[in-house]
């Protein structure tokens, strides 16, 4: 062995061996540098309380980076000193999804395991990857990922795509399940029932670009104990410098703004302009009683039944949504109930089918107050 001051000291080479070998650990063995932003942490941590999560978060925000480095630490059971979370002491079979297999191999396996002829620079470390099962029909996808767990035994993650329907979401009894990018309702529903036993968690990691759909409404309007939903915004996170996130904000067309850096969901199933909320949306107010009002309501059952109050002011010939109301599965009563505080002078506007006509009944026209069929109920 050479001192280092000695006149033939390996100083240079002992120095790119040290720095040759952080790099390793960096790239080898992610999991243990695993720094998670604020809203990534309360993302995780709510875990302990709630079985079902949503990270909703704009693009390239590292929503799925989070799901990632959660399913390696149940499959590993190398918890970070951090982790608030909820944890498992022993193996854990789980399922990581996503929309194609294409999709699952290019984000989900990839944060799992690296990229193809990378393997070991993902989420789980090199060293706890004990086989990796291939898939067919899709170059480089894989079938499923066996783990070495602290507890000497393997776990299991599964590797899912939603085009593959939801017949391939049967059978499975589960620990854990990661949806990475919105799923359909009824995928969503198929992992639910995976993991009903021990009430396990499923959590999901998409930018909302559907709008409000059946699994954003879950979240957003079906609120209750066993949900929880984090929102993170470009503002939220640190590796993007000022000026980037100034140049990416301004790529995004203006519908798809809100949605793609704040995690927002457009409206309805999508905004048929393209308008940002910010630029209608107004704090409550009252507005005087002389102002011209009417009420619009489309039927429905399981599309569920919609009615808003419109009010006029002349003056500036403005148009001021003043009050909603949106329930499924009610019947008329119950909608009346709630409608009936509008004021009985409303006058009403709705499309004339086969739904209207029902809750109408036999014998009740449609009748504009110009004496035409169609408009005013």
């Amino acid at each position: 062995m050479h001192s280092l001051n000695s006149p033939d000291s390996d100083l240079p080479n002992v120095l790119s061996a040290l720095q040759s070998e952080k790099q390793r650990r960096l790239t080898e063995d992610r999991l243990k540098y695993y720094e998670p932003y604020p809203k990534q942490l309360e993302f995780h941590a709510a875990s302990v309380a709630h079985r079902e999560r949503l990270l909703m978060a704009g693009n390239q925000l590292g929503k799925t980076l989070a799901g990632g480095f959660e399913a390696a630490m149940h499959a590993t059971g190398r918890y970070p000193q951090w982790w608030a979370g909820k944890r498992f002491d022993r193996p854990t079979i789980g399922w990581a999804c996503g929309v194609t297999g294409e999709v699952v191999r290019d984000t989900v396996q990839r944060v799992l395991v690296g990229r193809p002829g990378q393997t070991g620079t993902g989420a789980i470390p090199k060293d706890a990857i004990a086989e990796l099962v291939s898939a067919r029909g899709i170059p480089d996808l894989l079938d499923s990922i066996k783990v070495h767990h602290v507890s000497g035994r393997l776990s299991t993650i599964g590797l899912k795509s939603y085009l593959s329907g939801r017949e391939k979401f049967q059978g499975e009894t589960l620990d854990w399940v990661w949806l990475d990018e919105e799923p359909p309702m009824d995928i969503y529903s198929e992992a639910l029932t995976r993991t009903n036993i021990g009430a396990n968690p499923v959590w999901m990691t998409f930018t909302p670009l559907l709008g409000m759909s059946e699994v954003v409404r879950r979240f957003l309007q079906e609120q209750g104990d066993a949900r929880h939903i984090t929102s993170m915004t470009i503002d939220d996170v640190q590796h993007y410098s000022q000026e980037e996130k100034a140049t990416i904000i301004a790529s995004y067309p203006p519908h798809e703004l809100e949605a793609r850096t704040k995690g927002i969901p457009t409206l309805g199933s999508g905004r048929i302009f393209p308008v940002p909320e910010h630029a209608l949306a107004i704090e409550h107010k009252d507005f005087p009683d002389h102002w011209p009002k009417i009420g619009g309501m489309d039927f429905g059952w399981d599309h569920p039944f919609a009615a808003v109050e419109l009010v006029w002011d002349r003056d500036t010939d403005t148009v001021y949504v003043s009050k909603t109301h949106r329930l499924k599965e009610a019947t008329p009563i119950l909608h009346a109930a709630a409608l009936r505080s509008w004021g009985k002078e409303l006058p009403w506007a709705c499309r004339e089918t086969a739904d209207a006509r029902r809750w109408r009944g036999p014998g009740l026209p449609l009748r504009s107050n110009t004496g035409r069929r169609a408009s005013i109920c």
